[in-house]
């Protein structure tokens, strides 16, 4: 198994040595946590200049959740016509530290221009909700998308709606299409419609669905995914987390001694109050754990496939005569298919020639080329050679002085792992098994016969 299947595995060997103990270390972990995020407001780490602005504090859902000026995001489009460069968002790095994820708060009515703004100025492809319009009573986002046969204006910005399906119970899926300046893009938006303000969802399964389409329909260009829920900090820190988690997985970068508490303090240095509370905590972990799981369920399946498809000795690619329409790729050194993950064992060294069974009996002169002898003549054994090694005949050329000259290969089976008999130097030209026979390829089982008593 590789490294990177052997710190997965290592990380869910922690999770189980925890043991009853789990709740306790979460709980102390996510103490620390927040511990250090209000350190970091404290002592001027992370400041919050921009947002505290008058200007811009009615833009704010919430007047504590304000975006760190070291990684808020900046807008300039429009900015000629009057509209100001503040929006409660944050830039999250990804795997590769690049800006992978906007993070930001439902949007207000009033900054739904602003909303758009950030999407079209940043390339933004795939938007991940995590909340409801409104949820017990109260007004946690103001609707930014367009339905059926009602078109949205915000500003300059003019949304439609193209599709919406429902993936499952829990996500809905819209596709969306923005006209600005006679320009028009597709954006999608999946929106979890069942997960509770500072609570979880019941199973990670959805979760990660969420995730996944998110990231096929984000395919591999450029653009972050923008994720928010109300605050843009709980709900969406879990996400973030989650997508983070998932693509250290599928580039095979899981760092020695991964650490989920390392992974949420650097989102929250970047986004505060990403992961906002101890029981969100505990559902990353969880969620994660599942995710790490299935990876190695997923490799080991693999695995075990290829042992079984691959180490198997196949009669027709080892038959004494291999098939020309085989490629060379397909015998590699040590004669055994193996899977690339498992090292072939080392094959015993052997000689170049070979003694071989006679087949007694066989008349004389049965074929063209054979040697005129009886039954009792002929020997028990006889010796193979390679026909790139075959020794050389003696000739007589025309003025009687002798000549080396190599006897003309046969054209049918000129393939360097062909062995035929040889007497005294020569060839004997008789067809049969003992006359060409295919290279040894190393130690074989013994037959299922040995092992009956």
């Amino acid at each position: 198994m590789s490294r990177h299947s052997d710190r997965v595995r290592s990380f869910l060997e922690q999770l189980e040595a925890r043991d009853h103990r789990e709740g306790a270390i979460l709980a102390r972990e996510f103490s620390d946590i927040k511990a250090r995020s209000v350190a970091w407001k404290t002592e001027g780490v992370c400041s919050t200049k921009a947002g505290s602005r008058h200007g811009n504090t009615g833009k704010n859902r919430y007047k504590d959740v304000v975006p760190y000026d070291e990684t808020r995001v900046i807008l300039s489009l429009l900015q000629e016509e009057g509209h100001g460069d503040y929006i409660n968002a944050n830039f999250i790095r990804g795997t590769d530290g690049n800006q992978t994820y906007i993070a930001t708060q439902g949007p207000l009515p009033h900054t739904l221009l602003d909303f758009w703004r950030l999407v079209w100025e940043f390339g933004v492809k795939v938007i991940l909700m995590a909340c409801q319009e409104t949820e017990n009573g109260r007004r946690k986002c103001e609707r930014y998308w367009a339905r059926e046969q009602e078109p949205l204006q915000a500003g300059p910005f003019c949304i439609t709606l193209t599709k919406e399906t429902a993936l499952n119970s829990d996500i809905t899926l819209r596709t969306l299409q923005v006209t600005f300046q006679k320009e028009s893009r597709s954006v999608h938006q999946l929106q979890y419609i069942s997960w509770p303000d500072h609570g979880v969802p019941s199973s990670p399964d959805h979760i990660l669905t969420m995730v996944e389409e998110a990231r096929s329909l984000q395919g591999l260009g450029p653009g972050p995914l923008c994720v928010h829920c109300s605050a843009g900090c709980g709900r969406t820190g879990v996400l973030c987390a989650v997508d983070y988690v998932r693509q250290l997985l599928l580039t095979q970068t899981i760092p020695p001694n991964f650490s989920l508490f390392e992974v949420v303090l650097e989102m929250r240095k970047q986004r505060p109050a990403a992961v906002q509370t101890e029981e969100q905590y505990r559902f990353l972990y969880h969620t994660v754990a599942q995710l790490f799981s299935r990876t190695l369920q997923n490799t080991s399946s693999h695995y075990q496939n290829l042992k079984e498809n691959c180490a198997p000795i196949c009669k027709e690619a080892f038959s004494l005569r291999t098939s020309s329409a085989l490629p060379a790729t397909s015998r590699p050194p040590g004669g055994v298919l193996r899977s690339i993950s498992v090292p072939a064992p080392p094959t015993l060294p052997m000689a170049d020639t070979y003694a071989v069974v006679q087949k007694r009996g066989a008349p004389a002169g049965t074929g063209p080329g054979t040697r005129a002898s009886n039954s009792t003549d002929t020997p028990i054994y006889s010796q193979v050679a390679p026909r790139v090694q075959r020794p050389v005949a003696q000739t007589e050329n025309a003025q009687g002085t002798s000549a080396l000259s190599r006897v003309p290969a046969d054209q049918n089976h000129s393939g360097p792992d062909a062995y035929e008999e040889v007497t005294d130097g020569a060839q004997t030209g008789r067809l049969g098994f003992n006359l060409r026979i295919g290279r040894p390829k190393g130690p074989r089982d013994p037959p299922a016969e040995w092992t009956r008593v």
